[in-house]
C-alpha cells in the first residue's frame, strides 16, 4: 500500500545509503554491464586517436605538431557522440536494474541492456538539448547553470521508468525537484567529492604501478565506467525518493511499468 505523500522523506544521507546498498548488492553485474557498454567509447579512443602515437610524439615536436596538423577533428566531434550515447545507455540500463533490486528482485544483464535500447534515442536526444542549455546558463554566469543543473536532474529516470517525452521528461524533472533542489545540490556535491576521491586515489596507484599512455587510458576508462554505474544509482535511488515524498508511491507501483 502507497505511504501518504510525505511519509517517506527525501534525504541526503537516505539516498547515499541505500545508493551504496544497491550497488553493492549488483556490483559484479552493474559493473561488467558499464564497462561492457563503455567498450565503444575505449576501443573509439584506442583506435581512432591512438594513445601510443601521441605517446611517442610527446618527445618528439615536430611530430606532435605534424599530428596535431593532421588532427581528425570530424572524429573527434563523433567521440563526445560516443561518449553521450555510451553514458546515457549505461544510466538508462543501470537505472532500470536499480527500480528491480529496490522492488526486491534482480535483473538480468540483458534485460537491463534492452531496457536502456528502449529509451536510448530520447535520452540522447535530451541529453544534447540538456547540454547546451547547461552551456548557456554557464556562460550567462554560473548561477544559472547551477539551476538549471538542479531543475533537470531528474529527467533521465523521468524518461526510462515514466517513458516521458523529451520535452515533458524535462517538465516532469521540475516538477518532482521543486522544493528539494538545495538537497539535490548537496547530494551532487558529496557524490562528486567522493567519485574524485576514488579517481585520485587509483590514478595514484596506478601512476606508481604502470607507465605510458595505454595502460592510464584504459583505467581511466575503468574508473569511467564504475562513477557512471554508481552515479546512474544515485539518480535512480533519488529519483524513488522524490517521488515517494512527493506523491506518496511505493516502489512497485513506479516499477509496475516495467512489467
Amino acid at each position: 500500500m502507497a505511504a501518504e505523500p510525505g511519509t517517506v522523506q527525501f534525504s541526503i544521507g537516505r539516498v547515499i545509503g541505500d545508493s551504496f546498498g544497491v550497488y553493492a548488492r549488483n556490483f559484479v553485474s552493474f559493473s561488467f554491464l558499464a564497462l561492457l557498454i563503455g567498450v565503444l567509447q575505449l576501443l573509439y579512443v584506442l583506435f581512432l586517436f591512438n594513445p601510443a602515437e601521441f605517446e611517442a610524439a610527446q618527445n618528439d615536436p615536430e611530430q606532435l605538431q605534424q599530428m596535431m596538423a593532421q588532427f581528425n577533428w570530424g572524429g573527434f566531434v563523433l567521440y563526445f557522440v560516443v561518449v553521450m550515447v555510451v553514458g546515457t545507455l549505461t544510466q538508462a540500463a543501470i537505472i532500470y536494474g536499480t527500480f528491480q533490486d529496490l522492488r526486491g528482485q534482480r535483473a538480468t544483464i540483458g534485460a537491463c541492456i534492452a531496457r536502456g535500447l528502449t529509451s536510448v534515442i530520447p535520452v540522447v536526444v535530451g541529453s544534447i538539448l540538456m547540454s547546451l542549455g547547461l552551456m548557456i546558463g554557464f556562460f550567462l554566469l554560473i548561477v544559472p547553470f547551477i539551476i538549471l543543473l538542479l531543475m533537470w536532474w531528474a529527467y533521465i529516470p523521468a524518461i526510462v521508468v515514466e517513458g516521458k517525452g523529451i520535452i515533458g521528461a524535462f517538465g516532469r524533472s521540475r516538477e518532482l525537484t521543486r522544493g528539494r533542489r538545495w538537497h539535490i545540490l548537496g547530494l551532487a556535491i558529496i557524490v562528486f567529492i567522493l567519485i574524485w576521491v576514488f579517481y585520485w586515489v587509483v590514478n595514484f596507484i596506478a601512476g606508481t604501478a604502470v607507465s605510458g599512455i595505454v595502460a592510464p587510458t584504459i583505467i581511466s576508462y575503468a574508473v569511467l565506467a564504475l562513477t557512471t554505474a554508481f552515479n546512474a544509482v544515485v539518480g535512480a535511488v533519488g529519483y524513488y525518493y522524490l517521488r515517494a515524498e512527493k506523491e506518496g508511491i511505493d516502489v512497485n507501483e513506479i516499477a509496475r511499468i516495467f512489467d
